[in-house]
């Protein structure tokens, strides 16, 4: 909708030209009044105008002077004269001044309305040509920077690796990256337990957020005066910025940004920072620094800032022994809740002590969840602990921030896997009971599913098949299992020699002993004695 102005001297004339019908035919709906050229210009200073329709011969200020300082100051309005048949001279004046019609006393109402529509009509189309103008350019905007974010996260995350394709990227993209490359960190920020917000908010809602978060962190940078650039990449910001000059670092910045998500965003974000680089050929490696920073608040706890300095990646342990696997795993399998919470309790509490690096223990949470779904493995499982999926449990073990967290998530898991062995155990029919019983008297003997059926009097390809789904492995593999079982309390508890060892469970050939033990401990009866 559109304003006019009406700049009359004559009051009978300007009441006429203002009560006309068919200003909203033109579009227009506000209307304004003046009576000489003076008022009507300190109106346009004050008032979005968008026609005016002026005459010539007014007292204080003419039509002629305050066209010329219309143009000056609101070029955009259009301006229609008013004049009598001997203004002819200040007509073609005005025409010259960039005047957009004349109408001659006295206005006709059809020459009037016509004139406007024509008016309205082209302002209409300016205004819808600046919309899609300013529209073009802002997808053009938005495309540019989604395909600078695409870039910069391929290449932070080391999936872009080749200098001239960077370089020539960066080009493409208008990236200046001058003023950073040369002394620079990476920062990761990241939403604490976001897997508890995905489950309440919708996906839509999450991205929100996550635009809030690097909304604020934007803000304080550009305030800080460093050179940056900002993107997302996977569910984290990364902030790659200028490092000060004297080794100074970001802390208060950090905390300012922290402490404003918290306060505007209700939610915490963990920060990690890497340690100072010379090359932007290093991002790659700056980032894997600020990502074990992040993963700091598995041990000391979220809504912190992490410098790489402060991690100290020590020598593998050992910490998950073959001894400790099998030991769990036969918990599961035997349905035996208590030694296993005690077990995994000692298992968390040395990573805790210990703040083992953030990579060894995801490879021990994923041996802990393979055993989980391998102790299930009977035939007749859905292939789900507690509804879950082995990749749904490595996806949810992987969102959780600390420790605490991590170990909760994998002893309900553990525990579900103990408690189907457990259940599917209480299930065994009388046959599997009286034979496990007979095989724990009888283990050193030589001993075959054949000798076994013959002396239940049962058919041998019905025995494995009644074996196998009713303790969940097959009998070989658990005659083995057992053995090896009472050679580790024998190594532990006697001076008995290794072959003689071998021979009281069953193993003539000591190096086929040796070659099973090893393969089920990854210890030699030896080291194993030596532990």
């Amino acid at each position: 909708m559109f304003s006019l102005l009406i700049a009359e001297d004559e009051g009978w004339m300007r009441e006429v030209l203002s009560k006309s019908t068919h200003w909203e035919e033109c579009g227009i709906t506000r209307i304004f009044e003046a009576v000489n050229g003076a008022e009507a210009l300190e109106l346009i200073r004050k008032e979005k105008i968008d026609f005016l329709l002026t005459d010539i011969r007014m007292p204080v200020m003419d039509g002629l002077t305050l066209l010329a300082k219309v143009k000056e100051c609101a070029p955009d309005i259009e301006t229609v004269m008013l004049t009598g048949f001997d203004d002819f001279d200040y007509v073609r004046t005005a025409m010259r001044l960039g005047a957009y019609d004349y109408l001659l006393k006295p206005v006709h109402d059809d020459e009037l309305m016509q004139l406007f529509l024509k008016l309205s009509r082209a302002r209409s189309e300016q205004q819808a040509a600046r919309y899609r103008a300013a529209m073009e350019q802002s997808m053009l905007k938005q495309g540019l920077r989604a395909l600078r974010e695409q870039f910069l996260a391929n290449w932070f995350m080391g999936r872009t690796t080749d200098p001239g394709i960077i370089r020539q990227k960066c080009r493409e993209l208008e990236l200046d990256i001058a003023s950073i490359a040369d002394s620079y960190v990476v920062i990761l920020m990241e939403i604490d337990q976001l897997y508890l917000l995905q489950e309440r908010y919708k996906q839509r809602e999450i991205e929100l957020l996550q635009f809030g978060i690097r909304n604020i962190a934007e803000e304080y940078l550009k305030n800080s005066g460093r050179p940056f650039l900002l993107f997302a990449a996977a569910d984290r910001t990364v902030i790659w910025c200028r490092a000060e000059a004297g080794g100074d670092e970001p802390d208060e910045l950090l905390h300012s940004i922290r402490s404003s998500i918290r306060s505007f965003l209700k939610v915490t974000v963990t920060v990690g920072i890497s340690e100072r680089h010379h090359t932007e050929n290093d991002v790659f490696a700056a980032s894997m620094e600020a990502l074990k920073s992040l993963k700091m608040k598995m041990y000391h706890g979220v809504d912190q800032a992490y410098f790489f300095r402060q991690v100290h990646d020590e020598e593998d342990r050992q910490l998950f022994q073959r001894e400790l696997q099998q030991r769990l795993l036969h918990c599961v399998a035997a349905g035996n809740e208590e030694e296993l919470y005690a077990l995994l309790d000692g298992l968390f509490g040395e990573i805790r002590r210990k703040k083992i690096p953030v990579r060894q223990v995801e490879h021990v949470l994923l041996l802990l969840i393979q055993m989980a779904f391998e102790s299930i493995d009977d035939g007749d499982s859905d292939g789900t602990l507690l509804g879950s999926t082995k990749e749904e449990w490595l996806a949810k073990v992987s969102a959780y921030d600390t420790i605490d967290e991590v170990q909760s998530c994998v002893t309900s898991v553990l525990r579900q896997a103990a408690q189907a062995a457990g259940s599917r155990k209480t299930k065994m029919s009388k046959l599997i009971r009286d034979m496990l019983a007979y095989l724990e008297e009888h283990y050193r003997e030589d001993l075959s599913l054949q000798t076994l059926a013959e002396r239940f009097f049962v058919n041998p390809s019905y025995l494995s098949r009644l074996f196998k789904d009713e303790v969940g492995q097959i009998f070989t593999k658990y005659l083995m299992q057992l053995r090896i079982e009472k050679a580790k309390q024998l190594l532990k508890n006697t001076h008995l020699k290794v072959y003689e060892i071998s021979e009281a469970v069953g193993y003539g050939d000591v190096k086929y002993f040796n070659k099973i033990f090893k393969d089920l401990t990854g210890l030699t009866p030896a080291e194993y004695r030596n532990l």
